[in-house]
């Protein structure tokens, strides 16, 4: 059954008048809002297919090219875009940034234009090669990745669940989300969890607090310490490369340790009710619906009571009934929405569906920035600390990797919201076609918007993936690609 906004907040102990627990207070060393005690937190949601980039931008008399910005405060609702309408609502906490380019993704010779975009959205890097003709595999971990494993380095408390991977698909073709199995090793494609009950068992092993704890996983910690402890006594004996193996199963074991003990002492009310269905078992649109619902209340619970940092989210494509069309999504919509396209007789109704397509996104990630506006924090809302990032693979149907836009809701107490965005194009090209004069321009980098996005996070490294980039222009120089965006960091 779903749960109504109020009986879920109070279900869960997250009612106005709460405070954060005890293991949210602020650790030193890591940089903190504007008032200290409730950390941030980021979520990433990625859509596929760009967007109708006619029906998305907000220009308002402002020109298509050079660096401005304005405020979104100053916008009525009702002039919103078609396809940013449904996060008008939150203008105040909304982030718009228009005019960058994905500079790696367009210098990479591996895979095909949405692989390119897919592997360097979050991980700011070329790929390393291109997989099964059309895929890659990434060459640095993803930004999610590289984030949690700099906050738990700062705090001890947090355990392997500081992120969550969640994903609904109509099929998983490329990947987005790369990390190390070891320190050194060569980064691989990290699973998602595409079940809600997957992430609920992950959550609350002891189910929903009703029954009694099992006293073997009551026990399971001090057992699992115990055992740690032999591996110290037996790697002088062991051969480098079987001492690399015994210690990633250590580190295993002490992250089972660390997550057993992190949640026996986690106090965050029932937790919420979920709906999980396979294929087949209900019409593919009520699971998709249905199965997001769950991932946003799994999510609200995980970033408000300490258990996660982190949460990705990647949706595939939406049913194609329910965006206004038939058929093949990609093909029949997607890329005749592009210019390009402009004499296709079926132009007109392409980009209709593809912005149909950008609304439905947006309206869920409306409904978590919502349930997580009515969450009381001591510095403001949930919200407030909590950065919703809105990323594609590329930027329009015709597979393009500028201007690439990119939509975040919420983080106000890290991030200076309330503003759209533009960047000029004025960086030379990165891209390795022939047939591309040396000279072209492309918009400014998405990395910077990594990294400000990282250091939000309280990781104060100066560039994700890779510092730099070589334009075509071989005499020219290197493309700087550290620092944040200008004026996006409070």
């Amino acid at each position: 059954m779903n749960m109504r906004r109020r009986k879920f907040l109070q279900a869960t102990g997250l009612g106005a008048g709460s405070l954060l627990l005890p293991s949210l207070l602020w650790k030193k060393g890591v940089k903190a809002g504007p008032v200290p005690g409730a950390p941030p937190r980021i979520v990433f949601c990625f859509a596929e297919h760009g967007v109708v980039r006619d029906n998305w931008k907000m220009h308002r008399g402002n020109p298509d090219s050079g660096r401005w910005d304005y405020d979104l405060n100053a916008v009525p609702d009702a002039e919103f875009s078609e396809a940013l309408a449904p996060l008008a609502p939150f203008k105040d906490n909304l982030t718009v940034i228009d005019g960058l380019s994905i500079a790696t993704g367009i210098g990479d010779p591996y895979g095909d234009g949405h692989a390119k975009g897919w592997n360097a959205a979050l991980t700011g890097a070329i790929a390393r090669e291109t997989i099964e003709d059309v895929k890659s595999n990434a060459s640095k971990p993803s930004l999610d990745q590289v984030i949690g494993k700099a906050l738990r380095a700062q705090d001890p408390l947090l355990t392997d669940l500081v992120t969550q991977e969640f994903g609904i698909y109509q099929y998983n073709f490329h990947a987005l989300l790369f990390g190390e199995p070891s320190p050194g090793a060569p980064v691989v494609r990290l699973p998602h969890l595409e079940q809600p009950k997957g992430a609920y068992d992950r959550m609350f092993p002891n189910g929903d607090g009703t029954a009694p704890p099992d006293p073997v996983r009551v026990a399971q910690p001090d057992v699992l310490a115990q055992v740690s402890g032999m591996y110290d006594r037996i790697q002088g004996r062991l051969s480098s490369d079987d001492r690399r193996k015994l210690e990633q199963h250590r580190d295993l074991v002490r992250d089972m340790e660390a997550r057993l003990r992190r949640l026996a002492g986690l106090t965050c009310g029932q937790p919420p009710a979920i709906k999980d269905y396979y294929w087949g078992q209900v019409p593919h649109w009520q699971r998709w619906v249905d199965h997001t619902k769950s991932f946003w209340d799994l999510t609200t619970v995980a970033l408000s009571c300490g258990m996660s940092r982190v949460v990705t989210m990647q949706w595939g494509q939406v049913p194609v009934e329910e965006v206004g069309g038939t058929g093949d999504l990609h093909e029949a919509y997607a890329h005749r929405s592009d210019p390009s396209h402009s004499t296709d007789p079926n132009y007109a109704l392409a980009k209709t569906v593809m912005t149909n397509y950008t609304k439905k996104y947006y309206g869920f990630v409306g409904q978590l920035a919502t349930t997580l506006r009515d969450i009381v924090e001591d510095n403001g809302t949930l919200l407030d600390n909590t950065m919703i990032v809105i990323l594609s693979d590329i930027a329009n149907g015709n597979h393009d990797h500028e201007p690439w836009p990119v939509v975040i809701v919420g983080g106000k107490n890290h991030l200076n919201t309330g503003r759209y965005y533009h960047m000029e194009k004025e960086t030379l090209t990165t891209t390795t076609a022939s047939y591309v004069n040396d000279n072209t321009k492309i918009g400014y980098p998405h990395s910077h918007v990594l990294v400000a996005l990282q250091n939000a996070m309280g990781v104060d490294t100066n560039f994700v993936g890779q510092p730099s980039i070589q334009p075509k222009k071989q005499s020219a120089p290197a493309i700087d690609l550290t620092g944040p965006l200008p004026g996006l960091l409070r």
